[in-house]
């Protein structure tokens, strides 16, 4: 058999394998090789930088798991005043809207809630309530999608609920948001197929300690989003 020279030798083992060969692990095949050869490759094997291995990545940056208590994407309890900008495709430039936190029943897990959607002409005004429950935190309505469960209780990484038509998914627990409001990590991240997925979609996050920062929804002939403008507890 041919042999190969040193040059084309040690091109063909240095680039992929110097790692290993520093390691040890080329050792029973140079063993077997030319002597000479084997003797220029370690020679060579000395001036290769090492490699490392790269650190794992925590699992504090995976979207699947959070030390965030559930109510705390939500906060119930506290008294706070959130302002939002809601664009559409329905209409032309930016509405502005405002979510208040009243009064709180610690024996009902209720609040009370007022919405103002600020028009060009009257201002619609709404209240409706929020609960927390064995099943989560549920809403008599919201400025996007009217009646629903914000947050299921427990709540879980890739969790399954339907209401009506609509499928939601539980889809992460450490996501990022960016609004006007600011940037909010650790955020809660809900999915839905709306209509089983026929009649659109929509995604909303929430971020721990605030509540609702972004929404947006997409439906077949239309679209709408949310976005926290400031947040304030009085």
């Amino acid at each position: 058999m041919k042999k190969l020279n040193s040059a084309l030798f040690l091109s063909l083992l240095l680039s992929p394998l110097c790692a290993f060969a520093q390691a040890g692990a080329l050792d029973s095949v140079l063993a077997r090789t030319d002597a000479g050869l084997a003797a220029d490759f370690y020679r060579a094997a000395q001036n290769m930088p090492a490699f490392g291995v790269p650190a794992p990545v925590g699992i504090g940056s995976d979207e699947r798991y959070s030390d965030t208590p559930a109510a705390e994407y939500l906060p119930l309890n506290k008294k706070a005043v959130y302002e939002y900008e809601y664009t559409s495709s329905e209409f032309t430039g930016v509405k502005a809207v405002r979510v208040e936190f009243m009064a709180y029943s610690e024996a009902a897990k209720t609040v009370q809630v007022n919405m103002i959607i600020f028009n060009k002409t009257k201002p619609k005004v709404s209240n409706f309530v929020m609960t927390a429950d064995a099943s989560g935190i549920r809403s008599s309505d919201s400025p996007l999608a009217g009646a629903r469960l914000e947050i299921p209780f427990p709540l879980v990484y890739n969790q399954v609920w339907n209401e009506g038509y609509d499928r939601n998914r539980v889809a992460a627990l450490n996501a990022k948001a960016v609004v006007p409001a600011g940037a909010y990590n650790g955020c809660l991240k809900i999915v839905s197929k709306l209509g089983g997925g026929d009649a659109g979609s929509a995604e909303r996050y929430y971020a721990p300690g605030v509540g609702l920062v972004y929404e947006q929804i997409t439906a077949e002939e239309s679209q709408q989003t949310l976005k926290l403008v400031s947040y304030q507890l009085k």
